[in-house]
């Protein structure tokens, strides 16, 4: 098989791709472990992908499909089977390009297999053989490589937003969003949406930095994160959730860092100085309205 060096395929992320560069860092992590034949991981993609004992010939990182689409990963099996491989990294993602990727042909396979790598299995529409990511933790996790021990942390604490999350990496990281998007699906399961909403950073630093979601698939109507504490921009940061309307637990002012917001409530957890958790997430969340 080609060269499986991390750091080439990292490099690889196509302009004009759908992906973000995150979403293309953990898609590349995941080529890394294909590409080098970890055994765990290559049979449960082959039996999603209908290959079940079949080694993996080629793994190809964002190739273009005709001129339909870019796929995130595109394997073919010893035995000729090619799978297209969708990897999401949130929850509820957009799923507007899926028709190109599904209606992708070519002479020698004229119905590629559809696998999906998500969060959870039921992410995957009608069609896709869902693939999540705690079962590719669980296949690469003994793997001695410290590159896996690496991977596996890295999925566990910035796609699925276990543990807790220091300052430096909240603001350098994706480790924020994801456990502010864990803390929201924990909360609020099927019901809950979410985006992550910064601020432009200025010389390093966040005027915000955190989740905005709703609670039942309406408006977002609510935000949770840190709130740099002056402006102009310092150093220290609070812990923040705001309503856009309705009336908060333990009410705050309206942090100056958050300049022209207008919504109407806010609650915090006090200044920065030890790691975020999960359980201040979900003690924040708790004043919500019932």
């Amino acid at each position: 098989m080609a060269d499986a060096n991390l750091f080439t395929m990292l490099s690889a992320y196509r302009p004009g791709s759908p992906a973000t560069p995150f979403e293309n860092y953990c898609t590349s992590g995941l080529a890394y472990f294909l590409k080098r034949g970890q055994v765990l991981l290559t049979r449960l993609l082959a039996e999603a992908a209908g290959a079940a004992g079949e080694e993996l010939a080629v793994v190809e990182v964002q190739p273009r499909l005709g001129d339909a689409a870019i796929a995130d990963l595109l394997l073919t099996f010893e035995g000729g089977r090619r799978a297209i491989v969708e990897v999401q990294v949130e929850a509820a993602s957009d799923q507007r390009r899926l028709p190109a990727l599904e209606s992708f042909r070519t002479e020698w396979d004229a119905a590629p297999a559809l696998v999906m790598v998500s969060l959870h299995a039921q992410d995957a529409p009608a069609g896709w053989q869902a693939v999540t990511w705690l079962q590719v933790i669980e296949a690469i996790e003994d793997d001695p490589d410290p590159l896996a021990k690496q991977y596996t942390e890295f999925v566990l604490r910035d796609i699925l937003g276990l543990g807790a999350v220091p300052l430096d990496e909240a603001i350098t990281t994706n480790r924020l969003y994801a456990l502010g998007a864990a803390a929201v699906r924990k909360r609020f399961g099927d019901r809950a949406t979410y985006t992550n909403s910064a601020s432009r950073p200025i010389g390093g630093q966040y005027r915000y930095l955190g989740t905005t979601f709703s609670v039942d698939d309406g408006e977002m109507q609510y935000w949770i994160g840190i709130v740099n504490e002056t402006v102009p921009l310092g150093s220290h940061y609070h812990l923040m959730l705001a309503s856009k309307e309705r009336q908060l637990d333990q009410p705050a002012e309206q942090p100056r860092a958050t300049g022209d917001w207008k919504w109407l409530w806010w609650t915090g957890a006090g200044r920065v100085v030890r790691p975020v958790t999960p359980e201040l997430y979900e003690n924040l969340l708790a004043r919500l309205p019932a």
